[in-house]
């Protein structure tokens, strides 16, 4: 199962820090805009026809730099507009961006696949995800903008490795810029360099490729993951440098141990690397099952005792029909141990079932069979029979939150360092995932600023978490640390990943500013996001 990640963010004025001008009237600091366009999709086979509003954010890492070049590109999609008259639980998705760039033609992003319910009033909600995105040739200067032109998923049962339908959303109006780039002003640009692919054999040729080389013979090295130790001797070279343009390949020693490394090339005093990971054969599928009974009634127990799976890995054991159609309310869930083993008990609920299966993902791909007889498949003579089936599906993980806007106490300067306190606007959790999933609830804060050059760092706001569980929760879940918040985010609440898990929470802090003793007077206003995982 996959964990969705949304975000609530509080957005608040801080109370004013007065000087001997006196105070200044404070007002909160805006969130950034999303953009939020009006969609038609289409779907042909299933006919998820549907029309409405979608959120989009994007952002590039980083938003400004030279052309032709690659950045890494956020992208954080909302709740679709489609609907289905009917429930379809555990559907796989891979999300496909198409966006229109304001210097001619377009760029699509893929998303990894993911699964999720979707209903008549539950849409597709895509989880936040990161992709590289090529940067193409403009004049130093140029503002490259992208916008949304289309958002497609391709969509794939539970269990199979082959998509049945792609839904298509066309922008149909409210469009806006999602993202942009500003192409620096022309400077000497540095050299970039690819690896492909990114993982090979101990004796493996990458292919290596880059652009802004100066004039010289390249040579290279192989380097340790954080691009120490690096050594000439465990890769071999063959590249050239034409008109800036670094070609050729590179290929791994043949006793270079499986493990994460850095390539590095060096021509003249200019030097790059690229992550690559060496790991030697493996076998392609080493996963087995057994079961005991191999056949039975309809209602029969099996018990699945399986092999050769990832240690500590969610395994999904389900029976199918000789069709490869999975009894959805027939799947249970195990869990392989340290030595990838694990043992489950299954009900054959149909009697079409002819095989079960294991699998750790819900593609299928990594996964396992053994075949299955159902006996008696015909009632006795004089008898008749009903099958009784039914779907629990698993709910959503979301957070909300009272209020968006937090007022801290007003201090006025005195030579000392005072503290701004406040309460956090009181967060509810919802797990309705059902399962044995946890999760983790952080949050980060900006600087505080003023608006005239006045900032106060991240880290001088802390919090005291506080967590009450809603009667019946099954998740035994804790308040954080108290402590500094900052930039890089600290831990609001937590459930760990347990047999059952889920239900409510409320989620609460103190909190405090440290203002500096002679800290410049005004306004001052910062924004904390919330997170969950």
């Amino acid at each position: 199962m996959f964990k969705p990640s949304k975000k609530v963010v509080a957005t608040f004025g801080v109370a004013v820090i007065a000087g001997s001008a006196g105070l200044v009237a404070g007002a909160p600091m805006a969130s950034a805009a999303s953009v939020n366009p009006d969609l038609t999709c289409t779907e042909p086979i299933l006919n998820w026809n549907k029309s409405g509003k979608q959120t989009f954010d994007v952002s590039l890492t980083p938003d400004t730099g030279s052309a032709p070049g690659t950045v890494q590109a956020k992208v954080d999609a909302g709740e679709n507009p489609l609907r289905p008259d009917t429930p379809f639980p555990n559907i796989g998705f891979v999300g496909q961006y198409t966006f229109a760039l304001s210097t001619g033609g377009e760029v699509t992003l893929t998303a990894p696949k993911f699964t999720s319910d979707i209903g008549p009033t539950q849409g597709i909600n895509p989880p936040e995800f990161t992709a590289d995105l090529a940067i193409p040739q403009a004049a130093p200067g140029t503002t490259i903008e992208l916008t949304l032109k289309t958002f497609a998923l391709d969509v794939y049962l539970a269990g199979q490795t082959s998509k049945i339908t792609t839904a298509t959303c066309q922008v149909t109006g409210n469009n806006g810029v999602v993202a942009s780039y500003k192409v620096a002003d022309s400077t000497p640009q540095e050299p970039t360099l690819t690896t492909t692919p990114g993982q090979v054999k101990p004796g493996g040729a990458l292919t290596v490729a880059g652009t802004n080389w100066p004039a010289g013979t390249p040579t290279v090295e192989l380097c340790d993951a954080s691009g120490n130790a690096c050594d000439a001797t465990k890769v071999t070279g063959a590249l050239t440098v034409t008109d800036g343009a670094l070609a050729g390949t590179a290929t791994i020693g043949a006793t270079v141990a499986d493990g994460s490394y850095q390539l590095k090339v060096t021509v003249g005093d200019k030097s790059k690397t690229s992550n690559v990971a060496v790991k030697a054969d493996v076998p392609s599928n080493p996963r087995k099952l057994t079961l005991n009974p191999t056949h039975g009634p309809v209602g029969t127990e099996v018990t699945v005792n399986g092999e050769g799976y990832t240690p500590d890995a969610s395994v999904y054991v389900i029976p199918t029909n000789a069709a490869q159609q999975p009894d959805v309310p027939g799947l249970v869930m195990a869990k392989a141990g340290a030595d990838g083993k694990f043992t489950a008990k299954v009900k054959v609920n149909k009697a079409d079932t002819t095989l079960i299966a294991a699998s750790e993902d819900t593609t299928g791909t990594l996964s396992a069979g053994a075949p299955f007889t159902v006996d008696g498949g015909n009632p006795p003579t004089g008898a008749l029979k009903q099958d009784v089936t039914g779907t629990i599906a698993g709910g959503a993980l979301t957070i909300t939150q009272e209020n968006a806007g937090i007022k801290l106490s007003d201090v006025t300067l005195n030579g000392t360092e005072q503290n701004m306190t406040g309460a956090l606007n009181t967060v509810t959790v919802k797990d309705y995932r059902g399962g044995s999933t946890g999760w983790t609830l952080t949050g980060a804060v900006t600087d505080f600023t003023n608006g005239a050059g006045g900032t106060i760092p991240a880290e001088k706001f802390s919090w005291t978490p506080k967590l009450t569980p809603g009667e019946g929760s099954p998740s035994q879940a804790v308040a954080g640390s108290a402590g500094p918040i900052g930039k890089t985010g600290a831990t609001l609440a937590s459930a760990p990943n347990a047999d059952v898990t889920g239900g409510t929470f409320k989620a609460d802090a103190g909190l405090s500013l440290a203002v500096p003793a002679y800290q410049a007077p005004g306004n001052y206003s910062a924004t904390l996001t919330l997170s969950i995982s």
